[in-house]
């Protein structure tokens, strides 16, 4: 009788192959060039002029059109040929990416409360009444002023208690004598500015100021960590902040 060969118990032939192991792709110096010159330099220069108007808490309110006029999402700071790049930068480092789009959800918030804020100044009767008074022909007399006219530019009469307004929520200090409400601003600012003060104006006064605080730590977490990515990338790929000084 035949003796049958004995079953194998080691099954190891029926592994399927392995495939090999594709290493992991590194990013290089040229792709780091690339985020340095068009994604992470011109973030951290905006976001540092954001910083410096939050602290004042300059907000840059516009009323027309209603929104901020030099706070803003980060991908407007950034070139339209360079948004591919930022998204690749977002993508390669989860960190930034978090805090990036923290900040850009924390700026329509800030928009919304100045906008409030200024409708609530610009129906209080008192602005109306110091914009009488500011604007008397005694008052413009003493400006060197022949008529508001003179002071508005081309804004029409209807919409001078919106710019004052808008000062108002700015925050806005002495003006350059090249706005032409400098002259009435400059002389009765402080006047103006008290009416943040008033009852029915400020607890929208101060919901906007914690809008831009919280806004503000968005900024200041996002600048550290760029600053922290930036140095990182330039001594492990031996590449230089800026390159070309007109970049800076």
């Amino acid at each position: 009788m035949a003796v049958l060969p004995k079953r194998r118990t080691d099954d190891s032939s029926r592994k399927a192959p392995t495939a090999p192991r594709r290493e992991a792709r590194q990013i290089g110096p040229n792709i780091v060039r690339a985020w340095f010159d068009s994604v992470i330099n011109p973030l951290l220069r905006s976001l540092e002029t954001e910083r410096e108007l939050l602290q004042k808490g300059n907000w840059t309110w516009r009323f027309r059109p209603a929104g901020l006029e030099s706070i803003r999402s980060s991908r407007v700071y950034i070139q339209p040929y360079a948004w591919d790049n930022l998204k690749q930068f977002a993508v390669l480092n989860p960190e930034a990416r978090k805090a990036i789009d923290l900040h850009d959800a924390r700026v329509p918030p800030l928009a919304e409360q100045c906008k409030q804020f200024h409708e609530a100044v610009r129906a209080e009767q008192s602005l109306l009444e110091l914009y009488r008074r500011t604007t008397s022909p005694e008052s413009l007399s003493e400006l060197n002023v022949r008529d508001t006219h003179y002071l508005f530019g081309g804004y029409p009469e209807a919409d001078h208690l919106d710019v004052l307004a808008e000062y108002i929520v700015n925050n806005t200090g002495e003006l350059p004598l090249s706005y032409g409400p400098a002259p009435l601003w400059n002389k009765h600012k402080t006047e103006f500015l008290k009416l943040r003060d008033h009852p029915a104006v400020q607890g929208r006064c101060e919901s906007t100021a914690a809008a831009g605080e919280a806004l503000l730590k968005s900024v200041n977490r996002l600048i550290r960590l760029l600053e922290e990515k930036r140095l990182q990338l330039s001594l492990d790929y031996d590449q230089p902040y800026i390159v070309d000084a007109r970049q800076a």
